[in-house]
């Protein structure tokens, strides 16, 4: 505490702080004294003994133990499941018809699933006019199948016609997902 006195009075003394009568001149630099100014001296009432070493019977602490650094931990990837996403060797469809009690183009598929996990396909289904080969009716289904299961869904494309007409129906595109 006393070398902090010391030192921070020390510094007073040297700049000249707290002095009257010191000016700038305008020069940016340090002012010289005057005439009329006394030399700097030591204050009075300082302490002469500083301490030179630590004190003693100060505590050292040393730990117990040695603090570690532990690396995060390593992650290892295993490789996506490789499988095609083209499904439709995956569906087997029949009963490519029209129903005239709900006027309605209907397609039965049956959607089988032999990966080891579950598989979300994505199938859109066309029906055409085999005349014209102009577009009579569409369907989208999405359906989810458990692994080594299957599943039957039925795609139906709601028009009403008024001739006989032959058509035929196909799937157009279908894509399986891990889901």
């Amino acid at each position: 505490m006393r070398l902090v006195a010391v030192a921070a009075i020390g510094l007073l003394a040297l700049t000249g702080c707290g002095k009257k009568g010191r000016h700038s001149s305008g020069s940016g630099g340090f002012v010289s004294g005057g005439a009329g100014d006394a030399p700097l001296s030591t204050p009075s009432g300082l302490p002469t003994d500083l301490p030179t070493g630590l004190p003693s019977g100060v505590p050292s602490y040393t730990p117990g133990y040695t603090p570690s650094y532990t690396p995060s931990p390593s992650y290892s990837y295993s490789t996506a499941p490789s499988y095609d996403t083209d499904a439709r060797n995956d569906i087997s469809a029949s009963g490519c018809d029209y129903n005239e009690s709900t006027s309605s183009l209907e397609y039965t598929l049956t959607v089988n699933n032999n990966e080891t996990q579950s598989m979300r396909f994505s199938i859109s289904i066309v029906w055409n006019d085999n005349a014209d080969q102009g577009l009579l009716g569409s369907d989208y289904q999405s359906v989810t199948v458990a692994p080594g299961s299957s599943q039957t869904v039925k795609a139906t494309s709601y028009r009403t016609l008024y001739k006989a007409t032959t058509f035929t129906c196909k799937i157009q595109s279908a894509y399986k997902f891990a889901n």
